[in-house]
């Protein structure tokens, strides 16, 4: 079985430009949502409710036809349901649905900090592995933040930790895209 790396393998190995405008737009991004925090929390809200809705409507569609795979038609027509409950409450309660959001938020940044120091562990020695372990430090930092901060700074503070998060993001990328660059 050969060794698939991107080292030895150019098929595996992402484009570093891509991977250098991909981290320049996140960068961007970061910079516009930490230069209004309210707006990006709300937008994040927005947009949070138009993905619970589009998630519930195809919930129970596969919930009629069968097709979710659960063998539980009831309970994949009433996951659709609350999916379907929660975006309409978002929608209605925009400051309510960005403290809810900050929660889930707050516990996807912790996960996606620990993913991201166990893909950086397990990609070592390479170059690029610090600098996935750093943004992963700073994803599981901010989402205890985002936590400990509910619900007083939750309006402020999503947009801000967002913009962080998109930094932080995006350097990683742009650093992964110049070592690549001298692959």
């Amino acid at each position: 079985m050969a060794d698939h790396s991107f080292e030895t393998d150019p098929v595996m190995r992402p484009s570093w430009k891509w991977l250098l405008a991909f981290g320049v737009l996140l960068i961007l991004s970061g910079l516009i949502a930490l230069l209004n925090p309210l707006a990006a929390s709300l937008t994040a809200t927005a947009i949070a409710a138009a993905a619970f809705f589009v998630a519930g409507v195809l919930q129970i569609c596969m919930g009629f036809s069968g097709l979710d795979g659960s063998g539980s038609r009831a309970g994949s027509v009433i996951l659709g349901v609350l999916f379907l409950l929660f975006a309409v409450a978002v929608i209605f309660d925009p400051l309510g649905g960005v403290i809810s959001l900050t929660i889930l938020l707050g516990f996807f940044f912790v996960l996606l900090g620990l993913v991201r120091l166990w893909i950086g562990y397990r990609l070592r020695p390479r170059p690029a592995s610090g600098w996935m372990m750093a943004a992963g430090a700073v994803s599981a930092l901010l989402g205890l933040l985002i936590l400990i901060a509910v619900p007083t700074g939750a309006l402020g503070i999503l947009g801000i930790f967002l913009g962080v998060e998109l930094l932080s993001s995006g350097l990683t990328a742009v650093a992964a895209a110049l070592i690549a660059r001298r692959l």
